[in-house]
């Protein structure tokens, strides 16, 4: 039964091209149709609109997926370019940033009269962010312990532990550092004081024992006074930020801010040989 209904709609369907094709072919020669084809005409139009309809609906559904994988392709490899341009414009600064900090340090070694040795710094623990930081030079090239590390900005440290090829150093704020110093502007032999860490404000240091009669103001700066044999003299410090005196009223203690950022280290130099010479950073001459 199946196979007669679809046999009659293929011989229906058949037909119908045929004398649609006819009509079409017979037309063209004649002004206007003739009664029966135009009664064909008007009963196939709903079907014609129905077969035109659903072709332009499928050929519009079919378009629109093409178009959003297309869409999808381009916004990928759009995303892809912005990436790669983001990339590049942060490597760019990043360079800008290195070439000015070697010019910095280009020009502070040769301002100095010491022979520095340039180093990076390769690591710091987390847990102890101010106290210790590992360089990328070891004994393989002439560090030791005890060594002198500074920046263009001033005094970093000091070497404490040496391997072949790497080398940690105490910060100045580590609580464990002190360093005999003194106040640049008046260069009083006797308002020698002592740089330590300040643990109730990391990344800040403290200045003890000065004698009561110096002479402080903030703003001064404080360089290393060059006693104990591991500082050179005239390395800077930091600058004083406010002046006291100690809990028993009997010496002046201040609080200094590093000129160096110690957030922020990533290029250093160990000072190899000690010839104080010069004040670091100032080119003073030093008595």
């Amino acid at each position: 039964m199946v196979d007669q209904t679809g046999r009659r709609f293929f011989i229906f369907l058949s037909i119908m091209i045929l004398l649609l094709s006819a009509i079409h072919f017979t037309g063209d020669y004649r002004s206007r149709y003739t009664f029966a084809e135009d009664l064909l005409l008007a009963g196939l139009s709903p079907v014609q609109g129905f077969f035109s309809q659903l072709g332009w609906r499928t050929y519009r559904f079919f378009e629109v997926i093409l178009d959003h994988n297309r869409l999808i392709e381009e916004n990928k490899t759009l995303q892809q370019e912005l990436a790669a341009q983001d990339n590049l414009r942060y490597q760019l600064v990043e360079l800008q940033k290195e070439n000015y900090r070697l010019r910095e340090m280009l020009d502070f070694k040769e301002r100095v009269s010491y022979e520095l040795l340039p180093a990076q710094v390769i690591a710091r623990d987390p847990s102890q962010w101010f106290e210790t930081i590992t360089i990328s030079k070891g004994y393989i090239d002439g560090v030791k312990k005890d060594m002198a590390v500074v920046t263009s900005d001033g005094l970093v440290g000091n070497v404490a532990k040496v391997s072949r090829n790497s080398a940690q150093v105490l910060l100045l704020t580590d609580s464990r550092r002190a360093v005999s110093a003194l106040i640049q502007r008046t260069r009083e032999p006797g308002t020698v004081g002592i740089v330590e860490g300040y643990p109730e404000e990391q990344g800040y240091l403290r200045m003890v024992n000065i004698p009561p009669e110096a002479k402080l103001q903030p703003g001064d700066t404080v360089i290393s006074a060059g006693l104990g044999g591991v500082f050179p003299k005239g390395l800077i410090i930091g600058h004083l930020l406010e002046t006291g005196t100690d809990q028993y009223g009997l010496l002046q203690q201040a609080i200094i801010k590093p000129a160096v950022d110690f957030n922020r280290l990533e290029e250093v130099f160990i000072v190899i040989e000690r010839l104080p010479l010069r004040s670091v950073g100032t080119g003073e001459e030093l008595p």
